[in-house]
């Protein structure tokens, strides 16, 4: 993550490589004064800001506002500053929180856990004097999160106002082997330049629908976060259930209806099609998403597809990949002229001729974006 010792801006982060993707859609999404940093872009210190983002970013996993920024030569200046927040605005006695630290090679202070400690034991301090009780840590579902970034001897806190990650769009509840993230596969279609007006898309290792569903929610300019229920700007001072309700109105009046034919998959594996169906029942897509139970060597598309965009099986999902390679190729070819872009495993070489458009990561696995070259 890029580093700004100004508290004036935040910080919103995704996953590594998609920054400029990430900074064209808050352009798109009515923000301005953008600036890319590492993993994520800078943006106004505003909540008509955070709630925009939060609710309709495809591409990004956090919006962080920055509470304070300090030198932190050591412990005790960590500690002290973090004991300067008035932390009641943000988390009473009786909600959990949990605290995130990420920091570079630092003179005194030992690693990102020791860090994180300091800053809790000064939240919890504050609290027993104040209150005579304290929060508790929650690592799995808190009801805040906070964020320390130390950099080159200087700190800063951050609020989360996204509270969980925002690929976890809020309409999944099981997920297959190897799961897609929902950020990377919204940045992949745009990557292949998905148009819903001109392309028929499909996706012929489409798992548990991942790549159809945020498909589906591109095509009918639904807010990537309708789903979800929570965030962390509501436990926020600044926050406004006014101004709150009039952007989500915003985003929702925009959604249009998609016909039916126009996005379709396939899977030979009858657990992940069961999955699939249920999310596109959860979302309401289950009459514009087409699913059907079929290896590839079997798929027969009920139209012609102009856009192929998957995340082929790899690693513990298959075995033999040099044969889902030549079977992937084969559909390709059956179904000239088209555009396809796929995902691959960085320490595999595909044998699909391609050009490798990117490199980033699908949760901790790192992955090309590779672009199909056919044979001339």
């Amino acid at each position: 993550m890029s580093f700004s010792s100004s508290t004036t801006r935040l910080f919103v982060s995704c996953a590594g490589a998609l920054e400029a993707l990430l900074a064209q859609e808050l352009k798109e999404l009515g923000l301005s004064n953008i600036e890319a940093g590492f993993r994520g872009v800078f943006a106004p210190k505003t909540m008509d800001a955070v709630y925009r983002v939060n609710y309709a970013s495809r591409i990004a996993t956090r919006v962080l506002w920055p509470l304070l920024s300090f030198p932190c030569p050591d412990r005790q200046a960590l500690y002290q500053a973090a004991l300067s927040i008035d932390w009641s605005l943000y988390l009473r006695p009786d909600k959990t929180f949990s605290i995130d630290a990420n920091l570079d090679r630092h003179p005194t202070l030992k690693n990102s856990h020791f860090a994180a400690l300091v800053v809790k034991d000064a939240i919890c301090d504050q609290q027993r004097n104040r209150f005579g009780n304290r929060s508790s840590i929650d690592l799995k579902n808190p009801d805040v999160q906070l964020n320390l970034f130390i950099h080159q001897g200087k700190a800063t806190l951050y609020f989360d106002t996204s509270l969980q990650p925002l690929y976890k769009r809020g309409y999944r509840l099981k997920t297959g082997e190897a799961p897609l993230q929902e950020s990377l596969a919204a940045a992949l279609l745009h990557i292949a330049g998905y148009d819903p007006q001109k392309h028929v898309l499909c996706d012929p290792f489409a798992g548990s629908g991942t790549l159809l569903i945020e498909a589906a929610m591109m095509a009918t300019k639904t807010p990537a976060g309708i789903f979800r229920k929570s965030w962390g700007f509501q436990a926020m001072p600044e926050f406004s259930q006014q101004a709150w309700n009039t952007v989500r109105h915003e985003f929702e009046a925009k959604k249009i209806s998609l016909p039916s034919g126009r996005i379709f998959g396939a899977d030979s594996d009858v657990t992940m099609i069961e999955i699939s169906r249920d999310l596109f029942a959860r979302t309401g897509f289950s009459k514009e998403i087409e699913i059907y139970t079929r290896p590839i060597s079997r798929f027969r598309p009920p139209a012609p597809p102009q856009l192929i965009v998957s995340n082929p099986p790899y690693g513990q999902r298959l075995e033999r990949s040099e044969y889902l390679d030549h079977d992937f190729e084969k559909f390709l070819v059956q179904h000239l002229p088209l555009s396809a872009f796929f995902l691959s495993p960085a320490n595999k070489q595909s044998q699909i001729p391609h050009r490798r458009v990117l490199s980033c990561l699908n949760g901790g696995l790192e992955v090309d974006v590779l672009q199909y070259l056919p044979h001339k």
